[in-house]
């Protein structure tokens, strides 16, 4: 076995620390500004390998952001952090697993960063993305959102974690998709992947007996025993059951 002589260690720390250091200057920090009158912005950039940019933006409580990644590469998303976090915190939306859109009404006001990233495997590689952000944030009671719809979204701190069965055109629900879900009284927001595509989410509101979606998506839904069969688009079918919507 072959020791290092006490030079080569300490030459070896010392590259150790000018890498970290490297790493930790890839990351740049911008402040989203929108022009006057305006409930939206959009950015296009572009990353390479272990870069990464954190947006930052401020609201309020109780208004509804919605972040809107485009990118041809397919190893790039984006995360949100609450105020008072950022990467290396918890996130309240995880980009790789929740897909290329966040929409939900905000729990608190502050400073939201939202960190554009590559994969590591992609980061590796020194590949390369060019992306566009759009992000948009509106009061409760917007015209992008009907009342009934407003009136059933929720801030998200989801209650419960697991899976519902799905399908992406199948006669049968062969496949299970991960979902979240934040209740109230007589309410639910429930996140999910779509089956139709690997990264894209599906977030249904449910009021009163009846569904809507963040993004208008022509829904169809009925019972089935203690289940909600609901179809949206033409692919997308889920099965949702009453423990989900209610617990227990």
């Amino acid at each position: 076995m072959q020791f290092m002589t006490p030079s080569k260690l300490v030459s070896a720390l010392i590259f150790a620390l000018l890498c970290n250091f490297t790493w930790a200057d890839e990351a740049r920090t911008e402040v989203l500004r929108f022009s006057k009158g305006a409930t939206g912005t959009s950015v296009s950039s572009n990353i390479t390998g272990y870069n990464t940019v954190n947006y930052k933006v401020t609201a309020k409580a109780g208004q509804q952001m919605v972040v809107k990644l485009s990118t041809s590469h397919t190893a790039t998303y984006f995360n949100v952090y609450a105020p008072g976090s950022g990467p290396g915190d918890a996130a309240i939306f995880i980009g790789s697993t929740n897909g290329d859109r966040y929409a939900a009404t905000l729990p608190k006001s502050g400073t939201y960063t939202i960190q554009v990233y590559m994969m590591r495997s992609a980061a590796r590689r020194n590949e390369s993305a060019d992306f566009k952000l759009r992000v948009d944030i509106d009061s409760a009671n917007s015209s992008d959102s009907s009342s009934e719809r407003g009136r059933s979204r929720i801030a998200w701190d989801y209650d419960a974690s697991g899976y519902l069965p799905c399908s992406a055109g199948e006669p049968n629900f062969r496949r299970q998709c991960p979902m979240q879900v934040k209740r109230a009284s007589g309410a639910a927001e429930i996140r999910t992947r779509k089956p139709i595509e690997e990264h894209g989410q599906r977030v249904l509101y449910f009021a009163n007996d009846r569904f809507s979606t963040d993004d208008g998506s022509p829904l169809n839904w009925q019972r089935q025993g203690d289940n909600w069969w609901l179809a949206a688009g033409k692919q997308e079918y889920y099965l949702i059951p009453d423990a989900v919507i209610y617990g227990g």
